[in-house]
């Protein structure tokens, strides 16, 4: 099974600000502002640091916040890649990250 890989979004595609323990993002092509709570917006971070078009798997992403973040599931015993990409996959899905899929 193909490996999901997530990708930053060009900069210009975000527009983003702190909003009390909060950061509203406002998504200039669908013209749609969502509120996320961290580490949400720190994993935005680590994949806008990447050189542009360079994608990465969850325990890369992982790899970049472990040092700031605890990072826990929901479940006992989930693995904190799971985690990472459960998050990476609903960035996707609201248009806030790229996804890819290794061939």
């Amino acid at each position: 099974m193909a490996l999901p890989r997530f990708s930053a979004l060009p900069a210009s595609a975000l527009k983003r600000a702190p909003l009390g323990g909060l950061e509203a993002i406002y998504h200039v092509p669908s013209g749609i502002t969502h509120l996320l709570a961290e580490p949400v917006p720190d994993l935005l971070d680590a994949l806008a640091q990447l050189p542009p078009g360079e994608s990465v798997t969850p325990a890369q992403v992982l790899a970049l916040v472990a040092e700031r973040f605890d990072i826990v599931g929901d479940e006992p015993g989930e693995a904190p890649e799971a985690v990472v990409a459960e998050r990476l996959a609903e960035l996707g899905a609201l248009g806030l990250v790229v996804i890819a899929r290794d061939a």
